[in-house]
């Protein structure tokens, strides 16, 4: 059984991978560390980081190569080459974008400066939300048709969009206002429909992560 490693707390890195493995019916164990405990776990890890995969006790690490591997066990990613780069486009755009937001909870969270996070924070608002935002969106509006998923298909794309677009809305992020999604109509729009697709909707996953 394939076993996924992350932290004691819900993040999009992990949480994309266990729904896509649930939503492909690909059972798994889930395995979370205490963030305190971090400091001696990181050497036994890949590149000292988290999430992992451990299959056949083998470790395998990095976001990408994860949700690319989740994606294809679960029929969520795409054999067309064009689709497959839309979709790729999307998990880089999540790891970029939290790149920019990490430094100002870095800040806070690691170095307990509470005045650089809030500085670093409202340069993130001012130069980068919704441009990052707006890259989504124009994405969405230039590769589909239906504007309900990424591909027209529904892939874990639309898992990663749907994640990080949630974490961003959710209120959790100081000075982040939620209705900075207002602003992209069609990227508003898209996000509801994920919100209400049944298939994902059900999922234990999905219900554990919009409830804490």
């Amino acid at each position: 059984m394939i076993e996924l490693i992350y932290f004691d707390f819900n993040f999009w890195r992990a949480d994309i991978l266990r729904l896509c493995l649930s939503l492909g019916g690909i059972p798994f164990k889930y395995k979370r560390l205490a963030r305190n405990s971090w400091p001696k776990e990181k050497k036994n890890f890949p590149f000292g980081q988290l999430p992992v995969l451990v299959i056949d006790n083998q470790m395998y690490a990095h976001t990408h190569t994860l949700a690319r591997y989740c994606a294809k066990k679960s029929v969520l990613y795409d054999t067309n080459e064009r689709k497959s780069l839309i979709i790729d486009q999307v998990l880089d755009w999540a790891n970029e974008i939290t790149n920019l937001v990490a430094p100002s909870i870095r800040a806070a969270m690691r170095e307990k400066n509470l005045e650089k996070s809030k500085k670093l924070r409202e340069e993130f608002v001012k130069n980068d939300l919704l441009n990052w935002f707006t890259y989504l969106e124009d994405l969405l509006n230039k590769s589909s048709k239906n504007k309900k998923f990424f591909t027209d298909n529904f892939s874990i794309a639309d898992i990663t969009a749907w994640r990080v677009i949630y974490w961003f809305t959710s209120g959790r992020l100081d000075m982040v206002e939620k209705s900075f999604i207002d602003k992209l109509p069609v990227l508003k729009k898209y996000y509801q429909g994920i919100n209400n697709y049944d298939p994902l909707i059900r999922l234990k996953e999905f219900r554990e992560i919009t409830s804490t």
